[in-house]
């Protein structure tokens, strides 16, 4: 079944990352209002450019894991098999 996931997660994955430019992008107006730092430019601070690699990195996992979740309910939905792994129930130890 993971097989016949990977073209629903590259979809996935390509959805979640043009969501999350487009969140990143508005989230990061709100919170700064300017134009988004650099890192390798020297008159930008460089707490503004570890605040904004970090929020973006934030973001971008966030919508990753939503994205990758969702594909998978999808998948599930629709094939009827979770693609995902399955947790092992914890073994009982009688006292």
């Amino acid at each position: 079944m993971k097989l016949l996931f990977k073209p629903f997660g590259l979809v996935a994955g390509l959805v979640a990352s043009r969501a999350a430019t487009a969140i990143f992008d508005q989230v990061w107006q709100r919170v700064d209002g300017g134009d988004l730092p650099n890192a390798d430019v020297r008159e930008d601070p460089a707490g503004r450019a570890i605040a904004a690699a970090a929020l973006q990195a934030a973001i971008f996992a966030g919508t990753s894991a939503a994205a990758s979740r969702y594909g998978m309910h999808v998948f599930e939905h629709t094939f009827g098999r979770w693609p995902g792994d399955h947790r092992e129930a914890p073994e009982q130890v009688e006292a």
